[in-house]
């Protein structure tokens, strides 16, 4: 059995779809658009198996954007790649029936065995509404189920009912008597027209000419416009319902909110208030959402608090992170002495020690940063306020060329672009989707977390986690500064037109379900995760490879020991080459000085230090060398390989195979020949202004190209973008060596 799970945004549908199914679910596409596709399996009742489709959140069946309309072909049965729903079962907020059952009267019309699931009934307790499950089946002949998805209750009730769904009898639309009249012409013609085993009820082929009279010409029936005598049938309806005022597509809606009203009135009680006569010069908020709105969605105490609930994110990176970081540390280097250790010298000890511990190691270090930004992000989407959040930025993003809608692919783009861009769908104006997405990748997304921190904790660590938290959020600011400067001329340019209504719904506030909040962060950490294991292990053995061969021919080894033990032995030293003015060097120190040596010449000689000098003229005004241009080439893979690169860059070559030396340490003690420091503070905000500003992902850039179908606008942005990096990097690094 295929169950189709319905039903408005906001109404707790991922939340049901998640106590349905549980941990058995995937994720993917529907095949030729980028809307994601959900489906887990429950197991119902009686032992059998059904599979759960979890559909994209809208508010009709006539659709608008990409993912409205997948939800409707999906429902609707007119999509190939998915198998026709044998149920659907439709979420419904229990605390905004009057809404959510515009809906629920559509797919009424379809004709399927539906199942009402009556969502967010301890929501609807607290305002005072009682609503009767009970009643509500009566009105409408299907099971109807009360549930509170995010603390399971009611659920084991509509897993039984999906076993037992019926088709809902079809309601009489209160609909001008002209229209009725019409709709069984062109009804009597469609029975005509498509000729069945078992004819539908006459009913049924009069919902088909509804949608036909007020323009719906979905995939389904869309042929049947232009057949005989439907074609005649439908011009003269339309002719004579404009002749008397009526248009169909608004008296439809009437009559869908007529039948709506008087099923609402019948089966919610509503609350008793006594409202004086002050009530109507001062209102009250009725609720304690209201009152909390008044703060949080306050134009200027709103923002406050907003930029305060980012600040203490930032904080808690560095601050609830830090020991646990530490820990993940110890336990790699542990680890990876206890696996080197029996191994002899040689080629592959160096690619379990360089290539994995000190590459894929030193990205997943950054895990619980991640597991942190992602805990955080889903409780305040769980809660509430994101939405409010939106509300909030719409004014300046209007501003700006951006769309209201925008808000929340670009909050999402903070973890990953991918989804954001993906989430530009719920867009209509391609315009002003094109300017989203043209701006998203400027968001700070999880992958450049493991590159601030590196550079941050490896240079600033000294000043507090404090200031610490607000390099990083400087950071975020100023992806969010290009991000609003690019789309004010983009309006102006590449999205020039007027701009189009914004229409948010703000959800009920709820406290955030625990066991959804954690699988959710399991689901984003495990992705990142897999992607350590897979794209960053392969990056980094190539990266290693790169890196140690070829290997220094050993006379020139020698030559490198030799000259570098004379500079700091007295006892091989001539004496006008050295001359001992500090105590002199223990044999440990002088080993070490060899190994860094001999590590500094195979770095150079190896193919990616022959790649990062051809490339270290052009890098070289922004303050970096060629070690940085090798971890920037292999960041245009993923932004995170850099930290893996540098990890291998500064480990390949060294001596010291039973210890590790910690990446921030072996940065900050790296040199010029001339005993310049190749690292300073000013260089890690160069690089910093680089890893916001610029175009370095693959991924994004494929899927840019799929979002907006062609190769012009990925291109376009991989242009722009690494030019605004690279000019904003040199004038930070130019202007900042005449101060510094």
């Amino acid at each position: 059995m295929t169950v189709a799970l319905a039903g408005n945004p906001n109404s707790g549908k991922t939340t049901v779809f998640n106590a349905l199914t549980g941990l058995r679910q995937k994720v993917a596409n529907y095949p030729g658009v980028t809307v994601e596709k959900k489906v887990g399996r429950c197991k119902l009742p009686d032992g059998s198996w059904c599979e759960v489709i979890d559909l994209p959140g809208t508010y009709s069946l006539i659709s608008r954007a990409p993912d409205e309309q997948v939800a409707m072909e999906v429902l609707r049965g007119i999509r190939t790649d998915v198998k026709q729903p044998d149920v659907v079962v439709v979420v419904v907020d229990a605390s905004n029936l009057q809404r959510n059952l515009y809906l629920v009267s559509q797919l009424i019309e379809l004709g399927r065995p539906l199942v009402v699931a009556l969502n967010m009934m301890d929501v609807a307790e607290r305002r005072g509404l009682a609503v009767s499950a009970q009643k509500l089946r009566e009105e409408l002949g299907v099971p109807v189920v009360g549930i509170v998805g995010n603390k399971g209750r009611g659920i084991d009730q509509l897993k039984n009912s999906i076993a037992h769904a019926t088709v809902a009898p079809m309601p009489q639309w209160r609909l001008p008597d002209a229209m009725k009249e019409e709709l069984l012409l062109v009804g009597g013609g469609l029975s005509l027209l498509v000729p069945e085993a078992a004819p539908r009820p006459l009913d049924r082929y009069q919902a088909i000419a509804e949608r036909l009279l007020i323009g719906d010409h979905a995939a389904d029936i869309k042929p049947l416009v232009a057949q005989e005598p439907v074609s005649s049938l439908l011009s003269s309806a339309a002719n004579r319902l404009n002749q008397l005022g009526i248009d169909p597509m608004q008296a439809d809606v009437e009559a869908h909110y007529r039948w709506i009203e008087s099923v609402v009135s019948r089966v919610v009680a509503q609350p008793k208030t006594n409202v004086g006569t002050l009530a109507y010069v001062h209102p009250r908020p009725s609720h304690l959402s209201d009152r909390v709105d008044a703060i949080l969605c306050h134009r200027v105490w709103g923002l406050v608090i907003f930029a305060g609930i980012m600040g203490g994110l930032f904080l808690a990176l560095f601050w609830l992170a830090k020991p646990i970081m530490d820990g993940i540390q110890s336990a790699i280097d542990a680890l990876g002495v206890l696996v080197t250790a029996p191994m002899s010298e040689g080629p592959l000890r160096a690619l379990v020690r360089d290539g994995i511990f000190n590459g894929v190691g030193t990205v997943v270090v950054f895990v619980p940063q991640i597991a942190i930004l992602f805990l955080f992000l889903a409780i305040l989407e769980d809660s509430g306020y994101l939405a409010r959040a939106a509300f909030l930025m719409d004014r300046l993003l209007a501003r700006v060329g951006l769309h209201g809608k925008s808000f929340i692919p670009l909050l999402s783009s903070f973890a990953c672009a991918i989804p954001g861009i993906m989430a530009t769908r719920t867009i209509e104006s391609r315009r002003e989707r094109l300017a989203t997405i043209l701006v998203a990748p400027f968001m700070s997304c999880s992958a450049r977390l493991p590159v601030y921190t590196l550079l941050i904790g490896a240079f600033f660590a000294t000043y507090g986690a404090f200031t610490q938290a607000g390099i990083m959020l400087g950071c975020y600011l100023l992806g969010i500064l290009a991000a609003v400067g690019t789309a004010f001329l983009f309006k102006r340019t590449l999205a020039k037109g007027p701009a189009t209504s914004f229409i948010l719904e703000l959800p009920s506030y709820k406290i955030p379900q625990l066991s959804q909040v954690l699988r959710q962060v399991w689901m984003n950490t495990r992705a990142f995760l897999t992607k350590a294991g897979t794209t960053i292990f392969c990056l980094s053995v190539i990266l290693w490879a790169l890196a140690y061969y070829p290997t220094l021919p050993k006379l020139q080894a020698a030559q490198i020991e030799q000259e570098t033990r004379a500079k700091m032995d007295p006892d091989l030293a001539d004496s006008l080459a050295w001359k001992p003015q500090v105590q002199k060097p223990t044999k440990a120190e002088i080993d070490e000085a060899v190994a860094n040596a001999r590590a500094a010449a195979q770095s150079r000689n190896s193919f990616a230090g022959r790649m990062g000098r051809f490339m270290e003229p052009v890098i070289r005004p922004l303050g970096f060398d060629w070690k940085m241009g090798v971890g920037l080439v292999s960041a245009f893979a993923a932004r995170e390989v850099f930290v893996s690169s540098m990890g291998i860059v500064y480990s390949v070559g060294r001596i010291e195979s039973d210890q590790t030396t910690n990446l921030s340490t072996a940065m900050r003690a790296d040199r010029y020949p001339n005993g310049k420091p190749v690292w300073t503070p000013l260089v890690a905000v160069s690089l910093l202004v680089w890893f916001v500003l610029a175009m370095q992902c693959m991924s994004t850039f494929a899927i840019v190209r799929r979002e907006t179908g062609g190769w012009r606008w990925p291109l376009f942005m991989l242009a722009y973008m690494n030019v605004l990096a690279y000019v904003v990097s040199l004038v930070v690094f130019q202007v900042g060596s005449r101060f510094i």
